[in-house]
């Protein structure tokens, strides 16, 4: 059973309960899970008439099922089986979020006497009530990102630029977005823009494709205030480097402001050009460590307030722990939590939390799915492809990756090596090979070892 299947029984069973048998025959008998990731699910359908009626009608509530049981939100599309095809499902859902639309032309360029397209903004990025500084919860491990985001709110370039890192769900993005609302708020003239790095990629390879490159370049280096999210997108790209490389200059030595976010620190991020790992080490480089317990109980009270889920302080307790993630898993289980006790109609007491959440807080979850998370993680880390990392090529960064993959799996799950070789479509021999590369690379290399180690912890 594929990660994707194992995901899908576990949302299929809820569906089960909540559907009628009718319903299930007609519909969803015929979907099948072809792609799952922390933000979306796409499922196919053999129906391919009745696709829009399926996301209008299903989709959203599938979207809520994921939640309830995988305690995290997601959005969730349906497709035509037929016509499927995942990259180009995947461009669709990314221009469909893309918090800043792209200025792309439609016509041919205009005269001198047609309007001019206005400079794109992403205030439906950075409005979102939910970012702010007032409802960021301050503690030991976010307290200097939290200081340095707030000091250059209120003085842009007092730290310039300013690089926060740390894992998926410590609210780096939070404090980004945080930095943007405030900065709108008391400066609406400033010009602010804020996209994800595989968005600045996808947006220059466009300009490209239609010769709008000075547009581009017009565009992002008229910013009073650039923010780019998960900066490590564009190591590896060599056009996407050296266009953001003048970039950053050209908004440096105009004293414009730059923000960035990533995984790791700059060092440890994989085919980054020095000269840009060097410009981002002259700023104010901070890390956002994984919440203590203090902090997960206050993250946690918070939560239930806002979603106005009455919990009591041995419960709040007993989470904060027991569920030692990361804040979007603390979200996660207080919605769970929010719906378990709407639909019985009980009080939440610590037993009960501990049923409910039995798969975050021992770790119940499918190892396979487990498998997947670690893959995706790694994909991420490394900027090498899923699909690569499974599949058959042998370059040295690919194979690296894929060894990494296989260790990390086999020291954080209980699967056995016949069924990690099902995953990569290796014999269980192939894999031993992995496994002693790593060994050995770990031994001869201390940062290396503490790197591997440091994954392993991330879903041990």
């Amino acid at each position: 059973m594929n990660s994707n299947t194992a995901i899908w029984k576990i949302v299929y069973d809820e569906m089960l309960r909540k559907y009628p048998q009718a319903v299930i025959e007609l519909w969803f008998n015929n979907f099948e899970l072809a792609y799952f990731d922390d933000e979306r699910a796409l499922i196919t359908t053999t129906s391919d008439g009745f696709v829009d009626l399926l996301n209008k009608k299903y989709a959203p509530e599938i979207a809520e099922i994921f939640e309830q049981t995988l305690t995290f939100h997601l959005t969730v599309k349906i497709f035509a089986k037929s016509k499927f095809n995942l990259e180009e499902a995947l461009l669709s859902e990314m221009n469909a979020s893309n918090p800043m639309p792209v200025q792309e032309p439609t016509a041919p360029e205009p005269t001198v006497n047609e309007k001019e397209e206005e400079p794109a903004h992403d205030t439906a990025f950075i409005s979102e009530k939910d970012y702010t500084f007032d409802n960021f919860i301050v503690g030991s491990s976010n307290k200097l990102a939290h200081a340095a985001s707030v000091a250059v709110a209120n003085t842009p370039t007092a730290y310039n630029p300013l690089f926060l890192y740390g894992s998926s769900g410590l609210g780096k993005t939070h404090l980004m977005k945080a930095v943007a609302n405030e900065v709108k708020r008391t400066k609406p003239e400033f010009n602010i823009i804020l996209i994800k790095g595989e968005d600045f990629t996808n947006e220059l390879v466009r300009s490209f494709e239609k010769k709008t490159t000075p547009k581009f370049k017009e565009k992002y280096r008229n910013a009073d205030m650039l923010l780019i999210d998960d900066i490590q997108f564009i190591a590896g790209k060599v056009s996407t480097q050296e266009e953001f490389f003048h970039t950053f200059n050209a908004l440096y030595d105009s004293g414009k402001q730059i923000i960035l976010t990533s995984d790791r620190p700059p060092k440890d991020i994989q085919h980054l050009e020095e000269r840009i790992q060097s410009r981002f080490e002259g700023g104010l480089i901070v890390d956002i460590q994984p919440p203590d317990t203090e902090l997960r109980i206050a993250i946690l009270k918070r939560k239930a307030q806002l979603m106005n889920v009455n919990l009591g302080d041995d419960v709040l307790n007993f989470l904060g722990e027991n569920v030692k993630s990361n804040i979007r898993q603390l979200e996660g289980v207080i919605k769970k939590l929010g719906a378990y006790s709407f639909v019985n109609g009980t009080k939440i007491t610590v037993d009960t939390a501990r049923n409910v959440l039995s798969g975050v807080i021992t770790g119940t979850v499918p190892p396979t799915v487990v498998a997947d998370q670690i893959i995706e993680n790694i994909s991420k880390r490394y900027n090498i492809s899923v699909e690569d990392i499974k599949g058959k090529k042998r370059t040295t960064d690919i194979a690296l990756a894929r060894h990494i993959a296989v260790y990390v799996i086999r020291n954080a799950t209980n699967l056995s090596l016949k069924n990690i070789a099902k995953i990569f479509g290796r014999d269980h021999t192939t894999l031993l090979s992995s496994i002693d590369v790593v060994k050995s690379k770990m031994a001869e290399d201390s940062a290396f070892e503490y790197e591997i180690t440091s994954i392993i912890g991330e879903f041990s």
